[in-house]
């Protein structure tokens, strides 16, 4: 059965995507969340690949679901802020079904999540990535669990076509399906931003890229929601291996100008 805090997170999680303007810096664990909101987060959003390597795997649906429902779980109870989660193609083992996954997310108290259409490396045609967002909707409905499903379209990674119409088609079918909006990463281009955003019944979300054009441009456009993908993963740890190099090479500590000091940390998760 849902809390009431759960229905008022997701509620809270469409009225975002409904006004727009939704800006999510996408956290890998419960550390990364706190500092999400002392950023000023609205919302948090998981990115793959950060939850991935912090536990020890490869992006690419390779970790367990239970380890990130576990993970997922942990996020959820440390904030009051709305919780999506990405579980890339589902992350179901042999023998089990979207009814599995379902129920995983209504136990770890998840908002949002973002499902893709691609499986073992390849995209699902539409009518079986359409198939597979029917199943988790209907399988959250046999729990009577309105999570906010954004289906993610993998074809501008995958060096698919940027028509407009091939791209408005496969958007349309996933929101029949049940897709509450839609999430085309390497979409940035801001006329065809703006093309996608009005021809579909949903809100569009895209991510953010190096050189990207602005939020405000994004916007502007009709798009919804603006997500920093695993770029902050990739930041951190790349900061991370240049200080230890420094330390390696010279023996000396060189505090960064956005260093944060271990009183700072430890009031932040206390």
């Amino acid at each position: 059965m849902l809390s009431t805090k759960l229905i008022n997170k997701i509620t809270t999680f469409r009225q975002l995507h409904s006004q727009g303007g939704l800006l999510l810096n996408n956290v890998w664990d419960l550390m990364t969340a706190r500092l999400a909101e002392k950023a000023g987060a609205t919302a948090i959003a998981t990115t793959s690949a950060g939850v991935a390597w912090t536990m020890g795997y490869a992006d690419g649906h390779t970790i367990p679901r239970k380890c990130v429902m576990q993970h997922a779980a942990a996020i959820v109870a440390s904030t009051e802020l709305p919780v999506s989660i990405d579980v890339e193609n589902g992350l179901l083992s042999a023998g089990e079904s979207m009814s599995d996954l379902a129920q995983d997310l209504l136990a770890a108290g998840v908002a949002g999540v973002n499902l893709e259409d691609t499986q073992d490396g390849n995209m699902l045609d539409v009518v079986h990535g359409s198939q597979r967002i029917q199943q988790l909707r209907e399988a959250c409905q046999a729990l009577d669990y309105p999570l906010f499903i954004n289906a993610r379209m993998d074809v501008l990674l995958r060096g698919g076509s940027k028509d407009a119409d091939s791209l408005i088609n496969r958007a349309q079918a996933y929101i029949a399906a049940g897709a509450d909006g839609v999430f085309i990463p390497g979409l940035i281009d801001l006329a065809l931003c703006q093309q996608v955003a009005r021809a579909i019944n949903g809100p569009l979300s895209v991510m953010a890229l190096p050189g990207a054009p602005s939020a405000n441009e994004i916007f502007t456009t009709g798009v919804k929601r603006y997500s920093a993908g695993s770029f902050m993963a990739e930041s951190a740890y790349g900061h991370v291996l240049a200080q230890m190099q420094i330390f390696q090479q010279t023996g000396y500590l060189q505090p960064a100008a956005s260093h944060l000091s271990y009183g700072e940390m430890n009031q932040m998760i206390s």
